[in-house]
């Protein structure tokens, strides 16, 4: 925290918000057998952005947060997914 202080007084805020992520350029860069994975740090949340993206894409994209338990029903979404060519989101 002190670091991102000294960097916006130094240099300016732009230096420690990371860019805005384009998810139409990102989406190109993955196929059916290439996911987009995200890593997530505090604060960040794709989750409506993706879910927008899907939307105007007309995708099915159910949404499951991986948790204790959640395996056996992620495993089903991914299935049908699959089978059906949905977006997952985990």
């Amino acid at each position: 925290l002190a670091a991102q202080d000294y960097v916006t007084d130094a240099i300016g805020r732009k230096f420690v918000e990371p860019p805005p992520v384009n998810w139409e350029a990102t989406l190109e860069e993955s196929t059916c057998r290439t996911p987009l994975v995200c890593l997530l740090s505090a604060g960040s949340d794709p989750t409506n952005s993706i879910l927008d993206l899907a939307k105007k894409k007309k995708k099915h994209c159910p949404a499951i947060s991986m948790g204790q338990g959640q395996e056996i029903q992620a495993r089903k979404l991914i299935a049908t997914g699959v089978q059906q060519g949905n977006w997952i989101l985990l």
